[in-house]
C-alpha cells in the first residue's frame, strides 16, 4: 500500500459504483490488478465502450491498491449538473475533444510528474460498435515525454450494461477487466509524427492483444 489519500467521496463513490455494478452484471471478471506498482507514476490506457468504464476500473483498483486515480474526460461533461461535480470528486479533469487543449496536457503530465495513476482513452471517444479504433496522439505523447510505466487496460460487456445513448443501465451475463503487462516504450524517441505513431500502434497492440476477437481492430 502507498500512503496516497482517498478522499472520502472518492471512497463512498466507488464503494456505491462497486455495489451499483455487482446488481447490474451477473458476473465481473478482474484480472491484472497486482501488475500496477504500489507507488510511482502510472499511466494506464484503455479501449472505451461505455460512460461506465472508468466506474468498473477505478472501483476495483482504488480499493485493491489504496491508490486514488486521476482521469482525463470530456469537457462538456464537467459542465453537466450533479454528473460534472460526482466525475470532480472521482479525479476527473476536462479535455476539450478535437482541439489541442493544453492546460489538460499539462494538467496530466503534473499528474504523472507527481507519481500518481492516471487513466486515459486514447480513442477519444466511445467505439460505437466495441471495436478498438484508432488512437490518438495525446497518450503517445505523454508516455515518450513521462517515461513512467504504461499500462493496457481492456474492457467488455459495459456497452451492453449502459449502451451509447440509453438513459438508464440494462442486466449483462458478464462483465471484464483486464489490466495487462507493461508496454514496452522505445527509449530515446521525442516527439515526431513516426515515433508517436510507433508508440501508439505499441499501445493499441497491447491493449487489442487483451481483447476478444470481436473486439479487435
Amino acid at each position: 500500500m502507498t500512503s496516497e489519500h482517498v478522499p472520502f467521496g472518492m471512497r463512498l463513490s466507488e464503494r456505491f459504483g462497486r455495489w451499483a455494478m455487482c446488481r447490474l452484471a451477473d458476473q465481473i471478471d478482474v484480472q491484472g490488478l497486482n501488475r500496477i506498482p504500489a507507488s510511482g507514476a502510472a499511466l494506464l490506457v484503455s479501449n472505451h465502450i461505455s460512460w461506465v468504464d472508468p466506474v468498473l476500473l477505478a472501483c476495483w483498483l482504488t480499493p485493491a491498491t489504496g491508490r486514488p486515480m486521476s482521469w482525463m474526460g470530456k469537457a462538456e461533461a464537467m459542465r453537466w449538473p450533479l454528473v460534472g461535480w460526482f466525475l470532480r470528486v472521482n479525479g476527473v479533469f476536462g479535455v476539450r475533444r478535437g482541439a489541442a487543449d493544453l492546460e489538460a496536457f499539462r494538467l496530466a503530465e503534473r499528474v504523472l510528474r507527481e507519481g500518481r495513476i492516471l487513466g486515459i482513452y486514447p480513442e477519444g471517444t466511445r467505439s460505437p460498435d466495441g471495436v478498438l479504433r484508432r488512437f490518438r496522439d495525446g497518450a503517445a505523447l505523454l508516455a515518450i515525454r513521462s517515461g513512467v510505466p504504461v499500462f493496457p487496460v481492456a474492457v467488455t460487456g459495459t456497452n451492453g450494461l449502459w449502451p451509447k445513448g440509453a438513459i438508464l443501465p440494462r442486466r449483462v451475463a458478464r462483465v471484464t477487466l483486464t489490466i495487462g503487462e507493461p508496454v514496452d516504450i522505445p527509449q530515446g524517441v521525442g516527439g515526431a509524427r513516426p515515433e508517436l505513431d510507433r508508440v501508439s500502434e505499441a499501445m493499441r497492440a497491447a491493449v487489442a492483444g487483451l481483447l476478444p476477437e470481436e473486439n479487435q481492430p
